[in-house]
Parts: structure tokens; C-alpha cells; sequence
């Protein structure tokens, strides 16, 4: 769901989704008039603002899993506008869902606190998300009834989206990186992963949408790194050593 300028520019972005045939490309605008520029194989569907939101930002951001309810299917992946890229064929949505009513994947920074003093190390990135159409009717109605409740901020959407999924955290499924993967290509940025490719990622989700072009095609899947076998036990001295050596290497985003 886009409005504004994003509208024109769906098929930087939007239909790389087109390498699956099982989907339906659906774009939703918010707005008076559908785009001039209409990328091929999408359908358009105008929605006009209801200005219950305080910004049309915010009301694209939750309307998104409103309007889908207007889809005669069964399960959906909604994905933001212009800033995800599919980069290689991924599994069929209920394959995906495997069971569950709803799925998406951990933010970059996936420890934040919530509710208060509670904690999660599973924040989610609302940026790619899957549902099932029939089981998520009145989960997708609380998460908008919390946004037009309270203006908390003008991208509070993610926030609400999470607040709702993990209160049904029985309906939900955490997703890979792979299906949403969040980094930055070949440059450095703080609190930020940095890529040196796309291996194995299925949906690249960032600002760095050039680059990623650039890498296509990508690798079905990482290859693992070969280890070298130990000649035998190790010494106390030895251990020692190689603890040191395995804690220098870099395991956390900073």
C-alpha cells in the first residue's frame, strides 16, 4: 500500500515478486487517482483516506492489512512499497505459515522492551509479513483499532504490529533472515549488520535496492564454511587458546 510519488515507482522494487507464479501482484493506493506509471502484471486498487490516522503515512502503514480483506484468497504477503526486493523464488505461502496464522521475521535490533518493563529478543520487522486471511480477521482489526486509537508517533505501526503478535505469540511463527533480511551492502552504519552479499536470502528488505541489483543473480543458499579437524583431543593450554581466539571473533552488531 503506497500513496504520493511511491505510487509510480513500483516496479523498482514491487514486481521482483513476479519470479513466483503462484502469487497475485496487488497494489493498494491511497489516494485520490490510481499512478500514471503502472508497472506490469500488478493490479490496482484505489483507496480513498479516511483520515482517521492524523498522517496518511501512519494510515498506509496500518490500512496495508486492512485492505486485503478485499482479496478473494486465502493467505497474503503483504511487503512495504519500494524498499523490499524479492531476489529469488520463495516457498508457497502456506508452506511458509506452516500452520501458524500469522509469520515475519526478527527486526535487525531484535531486543527491545515492551509492555513496560517486559522484554523481547523477537521484535518484529512489519516491512514482510504473512497471513492467513481467515484466521487473522480480528487480530489485523485489533492492531488498527490500537493505531487509530492513540497517535503515539508517526511510524508507530512496527510497535503496535508487535504489541498485537506477541500477545497471540500461539498464532505466530519467527521467520529466518532469509525471508527479511535487514543490512547494509558493503558500507558500514552503526548498530547495523553490514552485508558483503546476498547468499541464500530470499527478500532483501533496505535502502541499498541498487546494489542488491547488482549482486543478482544470488546463490540459493550460503555455503558453509569447511572446518579444520582437530588432530586429537585438545590440551588444557590448547583449549585455553582456542576459547581466546573463537571470543575475538566478531558475534554481535554494534
Amino acid at each position: 500500500m503506497v500513496f504520493g510519488s511511491h505510487a509510480e515507482r513500483l516496479d523498482e522494487t514491487f514486481t521482483s515478486f513476479a519470479v513466483n507464479p503462484f502469487l497475485e501482484l496487488h497494489a493498494f493506493i491511497l489516494g485520490d487517482a490510481l499512478p500514471t506509471n503502472r508497472a506490469p502484471g500488478v493490479t490496482y486498487h484505489l483507496v480513498k483516506p479516511e483520515n482517521t490516522f492524523s498522517l496518511i503515512y501512519r494510515e498506509a502503514n496500518y490500512r496495508r492489512w486492512e485492505v486485503i480483506d478485499q482479496l478473494d484468497v486465502d493467505h497474503v504477503l503483504v511487503v512495504d512499497g519500494i524498499d523490499v526486493l524479492c531476489l529469488q523464488p520463495i516457498p508457497e505461502l502456506p508452506h511458509v505459515l506452516n500452520g501458524s496464522m500469522v509469520a515475519a521475521a526478527v527486526e535487525h535490533a531484535g531486543g527491545r522492551f515492551m509492555f513496560g518493563p517486559q522484554y523481547t529478543s523477537t521484535y518484529l520487522n512489519a516491512g514482510v509479513s504473512f497471513w492467513d486471511l481467515k484466521g487473522t480477521r480480528e487480530m489485523r482489526a485489533e492492531i488498527l483499532k490500537r493505531g487509530r486509537t492513540r497517535f503515539r508517533s508517526k511510524s508507530d505501526d512496527q510497535h503496535v504490529f508487535n504489541e498485537v503478535l506477541h500477545h497471540h505469540y500461539d498464532q505466530l511463527r519467527l521467520l529466518t533472515y532469509h525471508f527479511n533480511c535487514r543490512g547494509v551492502l558493503q558500507r558500514r552504519v552503526r548498530g547495523w549488520p553490514t552485508l558483503t552479499n546476498l547468499d541464500g536470502v530470499l527478500i532483501y528488505h533496505t535502502d541499498d535496492v541498487a546494489i542488491a541489483k547488482k549482486l543478482m543473480p544470488v546463490k540459493p543458499r550460503t555455503e558453509l564454511p569447511s572446518l579444520e579437524s582437530d588432530a586429537g583431543p585438545l590440551t588444557p593450554r590448547e583449549q585455553f587458546w582456542r576459547n581466546v581466539k573463537n571470543r575475538l571473533q566478531p558475534h554481535v552488531v554494534k
